[in-house]
């Protein structure tokens, strides 16, 4: 009997220390539900920042449509132009970006609105010549 008593006493003790453990961990995460106890615990991580601002993205936008043009991926360049276009409404270069990409996709209409968007925001542009050129060749 004195092994069983022992042993009896030994498992109420690890019983106890492990519960008594148990109630540590979780005191130690107040936020976990009742019955949780054991289970993993996700932990929300903090919000990623952006990686790049507006403008790095538009000039990475113009960028890729150029390459993509030169490349005669067409479908390509206009996708990333429009997107260029929709980030930044006011940024002249996304329009004729834009306008280019159109006016070999035989956009007529675009190109010329493309284009006179560019005029309308940057008149004496370092592009407003070949906008004006585009424009008498479209129209």
């Amino acid at each position: 009997m004195l092994p069983g008593n022992d042993s009896g006493s030994s498992s109420s003790s690890g019983s106890s220390s492990s519960s008594s453990s148990g109630t540590d961990d979780n005191s130690g995460t107040p936020d976990l539900p009742p019955g949780t106890e054991g289970t993993s615990v996700h932990r929300k991580l903090p919000k990623v920042k952006k990686v790049q601002t507006d403008d790095e993205r538009v000039d990475e936008d113009i960028t890729v449509a150029k390459f993509y043009m030169n490349d005669d991926n067409l479908p390509g360049a206009y996708l990333r132009a429009k997107d260029a276009v929709k980030i930044q409404p006011d940024y002249s270069l996304a329009h004729f970006t834009l306008g280019q990409v159109a006016q070999k996709m035989k956009k007529k209409d675009e190109a010329v609105a493309e284009f006179k968007a560019y005029l309308k925001l940057d008149p004496e542009g370092e592009k407003a010549k070949a906008a004006h050129d585009a424009l008498s060749q479209l129209q």
